[in-house]
């Protein structure tokens, strides 16, 4: 047996290293998770990120933007943060964290921050959202 799992560990080592992959991000979009994993962890569950909360964009402007959507499973709770209409979503531009204050279903593909701080995104469908600064 233990020559099966070595010839399996050669043929597909990513499996067996899946749920140590790590990824370099802002410290606000690890902070952001951060908060979402402890509040996991007072329900009970172990959050699991299933790799498409997380999806990075650039703006208009050529900034790197980070969309995070809650869309966490928190072990056997589930998605304890998403409902019937979607996901809490929210943005982080050049590590600055903007919340959305919205519950979505996709992840924005769009996003452009004017120079007075609004922020504009807009969802698959072509509809268009602000963020006031």
């Amino acid at each position: 047996m233990r020559h099966v799992a070595l010839l399996l560990g050669i043929i597909f080592p990513g499996v067996i290293v899946a749920d140590q992959l790590t990824i370099n991000v802002p410290s606000a979009v690890a902070n952001t998770i951060r908060e979402y994993r402890a509040e996991c962890t007072d329900e009970g569950g172990d959050l699991e990120l299933d790799g498409d909360e997380i999806s990075k964009l650039w703006t208009d402007e050529g900034e790197e933007a980070y969309v995070i959507h809650a869309a966490f499973t928190c072990g056997d709770l589930g998605h304890l943060w998403c409902g019937a209409m979607g996901c809490p979503t929210d943005l982080v531009i050049n590590n600055k964290f903007y919340s959305t204050n919205r519950i979505l279903q996709k992840h924005p593909t769009r996003i452009s921050k004017a120079s007075d701080g609004t922020v504009t995104y807009w969802m698959p469908d072509g509809f268009k959202l602000i963020i006031d600064r």
